[in-house]
Parts: structure tokens; C-alpha cells; sequence
């Protein structure tokens, strides 16, 4: 069966390249039977499409608490389109363990998710899996489909993706659509081949005085685990091991578990928001100010919502499955062995036994109910009020020396609140906080705020603002307990406490940016040599400043970020004290329609302790025995976008061809892919 899904995948990915292949080849020719080559200049900095396309396409998020919906743009940008594809280009320094649906981890500690997510083994998977605050849902006048194929690698250690989206209107009022995804990767190095199935069905019902927004999803990640390279010499003195060679193969390369061990997941929501608004019908003469600050071009009728009544109902579950065959071989390397109830599939019976097929499980529901008042109903209200309750109630499943196993039920109750302010001239802001007052969270608060605004400095035009949150918070029950055949831990742990402030300045007119954070931490969690989830009480100091510029002269452009961290305490929470990412490109238009990058970029962060990821727990330990980093990660690219249409060609990890040995570690054992090319294509359609 699982041949089969994957022969009829294998096919689909086949025809969808070939269909691909005929619209771009067929849209080029047409292009070059009316145009001579010519190269100019681009046309614009940035892209015009990044600019909502009016009402023909909007999207939003949801609030994660109230459900309220907030307008956000969709990336149809040229410009830099390959590294949005890539691991690497989700933040400015990401370690993972070589593929493209695998864990990964943010070295910049304030590109982080403020809080543990209550399913702890999904943690790791950020960007992957869906999220809350995450969800596109979406308003268009004609349907919208995206379809992207990339693919990288050599047919036998390659890694492909799918992915598409289709929305549709159905009149003015009802949209509704879906998302899948499926990324298969070989696998670079052995035992190291991973997959993921995504789905989600989206809706949502836009009335002047209703709205309701629907979505019901799955992610499934199937990860094999070789648990990193087995000897580091292979990538960092090569020469010493492949008998003078130092071209060893990836392949080549012995690694820790070489196959039988690996981690599945299944992680699922349905979210379900919903409100009522109240408010008065008015009328507007041609020429007078609209309540969004437009002027009407002619007499009319507008419903003008005052407040609301919301309600957000959630349903999240998630299943963790550790799987391993050589039961032996793993002991010795693990040291110990726990024995617990299991369900044998053969006899029907339970038993007790010493057997690696850990099975966790997690549900979660929540219903929020809100009360708001709307922001600019009327001239002199000047900002928007929320209040809100929320109840959760949690069951968690998980292996244990007692036959039923072990099953706890939480429940917690919150209340909270939001003043914001997202239409003003002068300024704007966005704050609010909950406090637990019933059940298992009890005292748990979270406070957060953040305020922007803009003056001009020598007429130009720069943009001001703070942020700040607070969090006390207590520790998930996945990340108190844990029960697996290899580690086991059942922990009394204190609320984590966390204060960060932060602030920056930006002149997009010189593509300049500046930001400073600084981060306050108390009963901070980290996993140590032995695997064991620990918590340091003192407080720890963390900052970071953060400088982007981006600019363009002529057809010349480039881009470069820098980010300098400091940690009181690198053994327990380790950073790299510079990361950086530069790129130098061409930006033009071949045939005055095709937009054009061409360009060579760099990633890099000095050397420390970067962790290592651990199977049996699915978290990133905190090691001391080797360092990672002063490696120059280098690709060369070519970006471009036709129409609708954007691809990019890429050859990644170039700096090879330059740099013997090349220290590749991303994680500490855990090396990226060795030189490869990366192609990529992605159809918009929406007219």
C-alpha cells in the first residue's frame, strides 16, 4: 500500500513538472515572438504584488485568543523567492538536521515562540506544522490557486515538495478553499529519509453583520532518526578516513543508528470563529470621510459595526510514536531501560515489557467567548476594546509502568483583555494580557504590548517602535512528564518567567533597519547530557542588536543582516555571539517582462555550543564537546518571475567548490547537504 501512495505520487510529481514545463515554455515563446531581448534596469525596488492587489484578494489571520479576524499580506514576491524556500531562510541562523521537513532550531533567541507549546514533540517542528496565528483564510473576486514543485538532489538521495492552495468565492459573502502538501526527501546521508503529508480545508462567511471563519486540518511527519554522524572526522579531516580521499560521498558517512529507528506524528486541529457585530446603518455623501478614512466617490449606505460578540471554539490533538528495531543496540548507548505496559498487536493482549514503541497522545479543546468594542465607529473613538474568557480543557495519554497507563485531564480557565489602535496617523499600538484564575494554570499570565509611529528625519520618513511582554507561565504537562523506553522523567518544575523589551528604528527610503531586544529570564528549561529536562532557577540576561540594510543602485543590489547576542549563561542557554546573512545580486528585466536575480549569498555565525537533537525525546540537548560554526554557507542563485510565474535555480552550498574541508555542521553531529542543485517553480493564478 505504501508503495502504491508513493508510485502514484512519484507520477503526480512527474505530470505536474511536464505541465509545468509546456505553460512556461509556451508563455516564452509567445514572449519572444513579440519582443526583442533587451536588459534594463528593474523597474521598481521590492514588487508591485507585494501591494494588496485592491479587493480582488485579501487574506487574513485570526487572532490565536479572540478569533478576530486581521488583514495581512500574501507573498507573491520575486525578490528573493528561492530563500523563502529554503530551511536556512526562515530566520537568519537555523540549524536542522539536513532535510527539509525535519526539526529545526532557531540560533537567534528572539526568533523564538515565546512559550512551550503544550504538545512538546511538535515543538521542534516550527514552520511546519500547522498554527494558530498562522492560518491564511481568504476574500477573492476571481478563484486563486498557487501550485509550487521544488525538488533537490540526485534521484536517489532526493527531496521533493508539493505544495497547493485553491480558494474560491461563491458570490461576495462565502469563500472557501484548501491547502496540501506533501514533501518526500531521500534522505543525503543514511537512514536520514523523512516525509510529510499536509491538509487543511478552509471557510469563511463575510456579512456586514456575521462572520464566521472555518478550518480543519492534519500534519503527518514520518522521520527516520540515524541520530547524526557517528565520527565528525568525516567532514572535518577527511582525508583521515576515505583513504587519502577527501570527495567522501555523504552516503559514505557512517552515522549513529543507521536504520530501524524513528519518530512518526500526527497533529490535528479544528478551529472554528465566529462573531456577531452590532451597529447602525448610515449614510455618506460624495466627498465625506468614510469610517477607513477614504473619501466616497458618491452617495451611499454603509452598516457601521460598534461592538461585537465573539465565540472561538478549537480542537488540537497531537500522537507521537518512537519506534525502534534493535532494541540491543540502542541500550547500550542509552544505558538504561524502563519497562511499561504495551499493546500487542499480535496477541491483542497488553503486556509489560522492554519494548522502544513509546506512544504519547494529546487533546486539547477551548472555547473563548469575547466581548468588544469596535475601533473608529465614530470619529473621536480612537480605539478598539476587548474582553474575553477562555476555558481549556486538556487529557494527555502516555505510557507507564501501571497497565492502564498514565492519564491525566487538566482543565484552566482564563480571563483577559485588548486595547489597539491599527487606523490612527500618528500612532498605534496593540496591547493586552490573561491571567489563569481557575483550574491546573492557576496564576499563569501573559502581558504583552507593542506601539509603532513615524517622524522625519531630514524629510525622511522613519519608523519608530517599542515592544514589550511578560510572561509567567507553567510548564506544560508534556514538558513535566515524560515516559519513553530509553528516558523517563516525571518533574516538579516552577512557572517560567520571561521579560523581554525591545525597540527599532527602520527608513525604508535608505533600506534600513536597526532593532535592540533584551530578555530577562527566570526557572529557564533546557535538556542536559543525559536527556533529562532541567530548570535553571537564576535569572538569565539575554540581548541582542539586530541591523538589516537592503538597497539597490542601478541593476546592482544587495543585502545584508546582522545580529550580536549576549548570554549571561552559554552552558545553559548557548548562543552564537554574531550571526549574519549577505547577498550580492543583479536585479533586471530580460524582455522588459521577465524579472531577473542573479546573485550570490552567505550564511554565517561564529563558532559555539550548538545543541544536539535527540530522537528519544524529539528536543535539542545542550552538549559541550564540540563547537559549531565559522563556516561560510554560500549559494549561488538565479530568482526570476514571469507574470504570474516565479522560479529559481539555485546551487546550493557552492562555497565547497572553495573551502576544503568544508565544515557543513549545522548541529552539532548534524551536517547540512553537501553541494546539490535546488530547483523550484511556483504558478499564481488569480485574475
Amino acid at each position: 500500500m505504501t508503495y502504491s501512495f508513493l508510485s502514484s505520487m512519484d507520477r503526480l510529481f512527474r505530470n505536474t513538472l511536464l505541465l509545468c514545463s509546456i505553460l512556461f515554455v509556451g508563455n516564452s515563446l509567445r514572449l519572444h515572438a513579440q519582443i526583442d531581448y533587451k536588459i534594463g534596469p528593474a523597474k521598481e525596488y521590492g514588487d508591485i504584488e507585494l501591494i494588496n492587489r485592491g479587493n480582488t484578494l485579501r487574506t487574513f489571520h485570526l487572532h490565536p485568543y479572540t478569533g478576530a479576524p486581521n488583514q495581512c499580506e500574501l507573498d507573491t514576491m520575486a525578490l528573493d523567492y528561492y530563500r523563502r524556500r529554503m530551511v536556512e531562510g526562515q530566520g537568519l541562523a537555523v540549524g536542522y538536521t539536513g532535510n527539509l521537513i525535519s526539526p529545526r532550531h532557531f540560533k537567534t533567541f528572539f526568533d523564538r515562540p515565546a512559550d512551550q507549546a503544550p504538545f512538546s514533540y511538535g515543538s521542534v517542528y516550527e514552520g511546519i506544522l500547522y498554527r494558530a496565528d498562522k492560518l491564511l483564510f481568504y476574500d477573492t473576486k476571481s478563484p486563486y490557486a498557487s501550485l509550487l514543485y521544488q525538488r533537490n538532489g540526485t534521484a536517489d538521495q532526493r527531496e521533493e515538495e508539493l505544495d497547493m492552495t485553491l480558494a474560491i468565492n461563491n458570490g461576495r459573502a462565502i469563500n472557501f478553499g484548501g491547502d496540501f502538501n506533501y514533501t518526500y526527501s531521500r534522505g543525503q546521508y543514511i537512514g536520514n529519509n523523512s516525509s510529510g503529508v499536509s491538509y487543511r480545508l478552509f471557510g469563511s462567511l463575510l456579512l456586514p453583520r456575521y462572520e464566521l471563519f472555518l478550518s480543519a486540518g492534519n500534519n503527518y511527519i514520518k522521520q527516520n532518526e540515524n541520530g547524526g554522524v557517528s565520527k565528525d572526522g568525516y567532514i572535518d579531516s577527511p582525508e583521515n578516513y576515505g583513504s587519502g580521499r577527501t570527495n567522501i560521498s555523504s552516503v559514505e558517512i557512517p552515522v549513529k543508528y543507521a536504520s530501524g529507528v524513528g519518530n512518526s506524528m500526527w497533529v490535528g486541529h479544528v478551529m472554528l470563529g465566529h462573531r456577531y457585530n452590532l451597529g447602525t446603518t448610515r449614510d455618506f455623501r460624495s466627498g465625506s470621510t468614510l469610517p477607513n478614512g477614504e473619501r466616497a466617490e458618491r452617495d451611499t449606505v454603509l452598516f457601521i459595526p460598534v461592538g461585537s460578540i465573539g465565540h472561538r471554539f478549537a480542537y488540537d490533538r497531537g500522537v507521537r510514536l518512537f519506534i525502534a528495531e534493535r532494541a540491543g543496540s540502542l541500550a547500550s548507548i542509552y544505558g538504561e531501560e524502563h519497562e511499561h505496559w504495551w499493546h500487542n498487536p499480535k496477541t491483542g493482549e497488553d503486556q509489560l515489557s522492554v519494548h522502544p514503541l513509546d506512544s504519547t497522545r494529546m487533546v486539547q479543546f477551548s472555547n473563548t467567548v469575547s466581548l468588544s468594542l469596535r475601533e473608529g465607529f465614530r470619529p473621536w473613538v480612537k480605539m478598539g476594546l476587548t474582553a474575553y474568557a477562555r476555558m481549556e480543557n486538556r487529557s494527555f495519554y502516555i505510557p507507564d509502568s501501571e497497565q492502564k497507563g498514565l492519564q491525566t485531564k487538566e482543565m484552566a480557565t482564563y480571563v483577559g483583555g485588548r486595547v489597539e489602535r491599527h487606523s490612527g496617523v500618528g500612532l498605534n499600538f496593540d496591547a493586552g494580557g490573561e491571567i489563569a484564575v481557575l483550574g491546573t494554570d492557576l496564576g499563569s499570565m501573559r502581558l504583552s504590548g507593542n506601539l509603532s509611529s513615524l517622524f522625519h528625519l531630514w524629510e525622511v520618513p522613519v519608523g519608530i517602535g517599542a515592544d514589550a511582554r511578560f510572561h509567567l507561565l507553567k510548564v506544560p504537562y508534556l514538558w513535566r512528564h515524560h515516559h519513553g523506553t530509553y528516558v523517563w522523567w516525571d518533574k516538579d518544575l516552577g512557572f517560567t518567567k520571561q521579560l523581554v523589551i525591545g525597540g527599532h528604528l527602520s527608513a525604508p527610503k535608505w533600506g534600513t533597519s536597526i532593532s535592540a531586544h533584551s530578555a530577562t529570564l527566570g526557572n529557564t528549561l533546557y535538556f542536559d547530557t543525559s536527556r533529562q529536562i532541567q530548570q535553571y532557577a537564576a535569572p538569565i540576561e539575554v540581548l541582542e542588536a539586530r541591523l538589516k540594510h537592503q538597497y539597490r543602485w542601478g541593476i546592482l543590489g544587495w543585502q545584508s543582516e546582522l545580529s550580536y547576542q549576549f548570554s549571561s549563561n552559554q552552558e545553559v542557554l548557548p548562543l552564537p555571539s554574531l550571526s549574519a546573512y549577505g547577498s550580492i545580486y543583479l536585479d533586471f528585466y530580460t524582455a522588459r517582462v521577465m524579472r531577473t536575480q542573479l546573485g550570490i549569498d552567505c550564511f554565517w555565525h561564529t563558532a559555539y555550543h550548538a545543541p544536539y537533537y535527540e530522537p528519544a525525546i524529539q528536543q535539542f540537548v545542550n552538549q559541550t564537546e564540540v563547537k559549531v560554526g565559522n563556516f561560510p554557507m554560500i549559494n549561488l542563485f538565479a530568482n526570476m518571475k514571469l507574470q504570474r510565474v516565479r522560479f529559481f535555480v539555485m546551487l546550493y552550498n557552492a562555497g565547497e567548490l572553495l573551502i576544503s574541508p568544508s565544515r557543513r555542521w549545522s548541529l552539532a553531529h548534524y551536517p547540512i547537504n553537501p553541494m546539490t542543485l535546488r530547483l523550484g517553480i511556483n504558478f499564481d493564478f488569480n485574475n
